[in-house]
């Protein structure tokens, strides 16, 4: 049987998270000694069928279902009829939950099924976990990482969170649009969010999208987008206002400007120029 590798297999933990461990698999064939882990266990099957005894059933996992696990529960893990199985894990502690689940008002939830046909969540949590190997933007990672969270215990945990309906002035959203304004090219945290307003984290996330029709890390983005597109205008280099607006790097800035705007930073300001030079 072939062995695990670094083709096959990726570990990481995300800082902003707690180090939050992640796992992704592509087309392995293994089948895992009962084990337990000291987190929770939460993953969705790409391709392939996933199959592991636990609670002293077997379970059947095909693709694009979601599998939920407790802490310190033993299991196994392997493919069914030998097929190649790809998959993601994330692997939230404890503590993770509890710190997020506490801003909610619940105690930690408990996950009574293990295999759930959920397509919809299946999908948020297979995005949400690409976006957690390849993004560095702290607030984008955690707001969509509670949003997924929460959704997967109002959906499946024996505890239903109870979202309170707490009336807030529109100030209140003011405050966060005006602090993102003025913190454009930092790496806002929703920690900081958190601190300015004194809601809790999935409060605000919810209350902001309704109020503005985005979540605060896609509004920080269109902020950014809008301030690039100032100083291509005026001839900086693409490079340059990367930078400048808080983008990682120049590709980071070409594919969000080009899903805004619907062009590239490069034509952007090539139009803007030439339009300039003929206008003079």
């Amino acid at each position: 049987m072939p062995k695990l590798s670094s083709k096959t297999t990726k570990v990481w933990q995300v800082p902003s998270l707690d180090n939050l461990e992640l796992f992704r698999a592509k087309a392995i064939h293994h089948s895992y000694a009962r084990h337990s882990h000291p987190t929770y266990s939460i993953g969705v099957i790409e391709s392939g069928i996933g199959g592991n005894y636990y609670r002293g059933a077997t379970h059947v996992a095909e693709p694009y279902s979601i599998i939920f696990m407790n802490p310190d529960e033993t299991h196994t893990g392997y493919c069914v009829d030998n097929l190649p199985l790809t998959y993601r894990m994330l692997y939230p502690s404890t503590e993770v939950l509890q710190n997020r689940i506490n801003d909610l008002g619940t105690k930690i939830p408990y996950f009574p099924e293990t295999v759930v046909h959920d397509k919809n969540l299946a999908r948020k949590i297979q995005n949400i976990h690409c976006i957690l190997e390849t993004s560095q933007n702290a607030l984008e990672l955690e707001s969509l990482f509670i949003e997924v969270l929460s959704l997967a215990i109002a959906r499946h945990a024996d505890i239903k969170v109870n979202f309170t309906q707490i009336k807030l002035e529109l100030a209140v959203v003011g405050l966060i649009k005006d602090y993102l304004h003025d913190n454009y090219n930092s790496n806002v945290s929703l920690e900081q969010l958190v601190e300015l307003t004194n809601l809790n984290r999935f409060y605000l996330i919810r209350l902001f999208r309704n109020a503005v029709g985005l979540p605060p890390y896609a509004y920080l983005t269109q902020i950014r987008v809008e301030r690039a597109k100032q100083l291509l205008r005026e001839g900086k280099s693409i490079a340059d206002v990367a930078f400048t607006v808080g983008m990682s790097d120049q590709s980071h800035l070409s594919r969000h400007f080009k899903r805004i705007v619907g062009i590239s930073p490069g034509l952007y300001r090539s139009m803007s120029i030439s339009f300039k030079t003929n206008a003079e």
